[in-house]
């Protein structure tokens, strides 16, 4: 029964967010925030609960924080609701899908391997995930379905939250002066933060060959 109030809650937030989903992107939120008093607020609380709404990427939400807020107090509030939403992206996951994980794990020797794995190397992986800038939310609910401890996964979230988030809200503080350096820097820098799983794939790739 319990596992059947689980799907019912994720069929209806899927439901809702294809309902809702012309208002779940950033251009309408920007106009909607840019018009309200409470902007700072409404927009930490629309960070926080995003891991819950699937169709609101973290990336396209921190560059407009950019945009309405300049780079410094976009960054503040990009990372205070960063931070609140790396903890709901984890329990909502762990408390969606963990019992089946370790359920899974007893009776399945690969899965345990990869558990155990999750358990020794959370930390590092979790902090390699975020500095190489895999989706934010997806990185929260892998940690959550797997054995890596909070406290660990907290601490290496919240160390390049800032700074990442600092370079996407100043990117968007300078998306209107795309002739700009500041605009060229900070676009080269997120290619080249981008690239670099890829690079790393192919070298090991290369290596094994």
């Amino acid at each position: 029964m319990f596992a059947g109030i689980k799907v019912f809650i994720i069929l209806t937030l899927v439901v809702l967010g294809i309902k809702y989903s012309q208002y779940l992107n950033p251009s309408f939120i920007s106009s909607f925030v840019d018009k309200s008093v409470l902007a700072p607020l409404v927009f930490i609380a629309i960070c926080t609960v995003r891991p819950v709404l699937f169709f609101l990427p973290s990336i396209g939400l921190t560059i407009v924080a950019g945009v309405l807020f300049g780079a410094i107090w976009g960054t503040v509030y990009v990372s205070i609701g960063g931070a609140f939403s790396t903890i709901v992206g984890f329990y909502f996951a762990r408390w969606l899908g963990r019992d089946e994980v370790k359920r899974f794990a007893g009776i399945s020797k690969s899965i345990g391997k990869m558990d155990e794995w999750a358990k020794k190397h959370g930390k590092n992986a979790v902090l390699s995930m975020r500095l190489f800038n895999l989706p934010w939310d997806i990185v929260s609910y892998w940690a959550g379905l797997s054995g890596v401890k909070f406290r660990e996964f907290y601490i290496a979230s919240m160390i390049p939250l800032l700074p990442v988030s600092f370079l996407y809200t100043y990117f968007g503080s300078k998306v209107f002066t795309p002739t700009s350096a500041g605009f060229i820097v900070s676009l080269i820098i997120m290619f080249v933060i981008g690239a670099v799983p890829f690079i790393k794939r192919r070298r090991e790739k290369n290596a094994r060959d």
